[in-house]
């Protein structure tokens, strides 16, 4: 009678730590969860500096800009970037590497007539993707 009551208590023991472990794996995939919700917000931080450096490349390059001779009118070309872009953050599964980021915008080629600059059409548009990780509590290139 003693073994039984000892075999009982051991399922008894095993279903109670079942149910304490229950919402444990649940916190742990509301952090995983949370996690990712942070790293989609840092991301989103980041890919708004980086495209604020783009933003000031483009200024540059306007700025030092080549002037051309296309049918008797005096044009520059430069590199700029869209305004627009898009985000995308997916777990790796791996400790050191917990996320990469995927910004994704448009680099033009601009042309404008050198005489007034305001009147500028993109030439060509190439869609650009580039990717990050989050390492060390940070998203690098």
């Amino acid at each position: 009678m003693k073994r039984g009551h000892g075999a009982r208590s051991m399922v008894a023991l095993a279903a109670g730590a079942a149910l304490l472990a229950l919402p444990a794996r649940q916190a742990s995939a509301d952090s995983i969860e949370h996690s990712l919700s942070d790293a989609k917000w840092a991301f989103e931080q980041h890919a708004k500096s980086w495209m604020a450096d783009l933003e000031k490349n483009e200024a540059r390059n306007r700025s030092e800009a080549p002037v051309y001779s296309v049918a008797n009118e005096s044009v520059i070309r430069f590199a700029g970037y869209g305004d627009d872009f898009e985000t995308q953050v997916k777990p790796t599964g791996r400790a050191q590497t917990p996320f990469v980021g995927i910004l994704r915008y448009k680099e033009n080629l601009y042309t404008c007539l050198h005489q007034d600059e305001s009147r500028c059409t993109v030439t060509r548009s190439i869609p650009v993707s580039e990717i990050f990780s989050f390492r060390n509590g940070r998203w690098t290139y």
